[in-house]
């Protein structure tokens, strides 16, 4: 049976791959957990509009990630935020502080950009990466206390 798979599947493809599958795993695996539909050629019509409209905005957001990664790049961006006498923070900063924080600066990034592993917990000098597919930007975090 021929199926459009709505989401990847192991050992079966990537999403809006059209995929030949047994009659029984497309019967009672894929197409219950809407994981896949039968490709019908109204559903080919409709995925492949919603490819298209996925690879534009994927352009999209390429093009604004490479603005923002040229701007961005080799520069320092000053955090203020509470911290007791020795430099600790009373918050740890995450990713998604860092995205936002960035976003207020003028630098639209979304958490699944921002590469950085174990919150930030004191002040001081802090190397940040944002990435997106191969594209990636190093900046400088300076966390100082309020």
């Amino acid at each position: 049976m021929k199926v459009i798979l709505l989401q990847d599947v192991a050992n079966v493809g990537r999403r809006f791959e059209v995929k030949e599958v047994p009659n029984g795993h497309a019967l009672n695996m894929l197409i219950p957990r809407r994981m896949a539909e039968p490709a019908t050629p109204e559903n080919l019509k409709r995925i492949e509009a919603r490819s298209a409209h996925t690879a534009a905005e994927s352009a999209a957001s390429a093009e604004t990630f490479a603005d923002v990664a040229s701007r961005i790049e080799g520069t320092t961006q000053t955090l203020a935020i509470e911290a007791n006498e020795q430099g600790h923070l009373f918050k740890g900063i995450k990713a998604a502080d860092i995205a936002a924080f960035l976003t207020g600066q003028g630098f639209p990034v979304v958490v699944e950009q921002v590469v950085h592993e174990d919150p930030i917990k004191e002040t001081g000098q802090h190397a940040i990466t944002l990435a997106a597919g191969d594209a990636r930007a190093t900046f400088t975090l300076a966390v100082v206390a309020k």
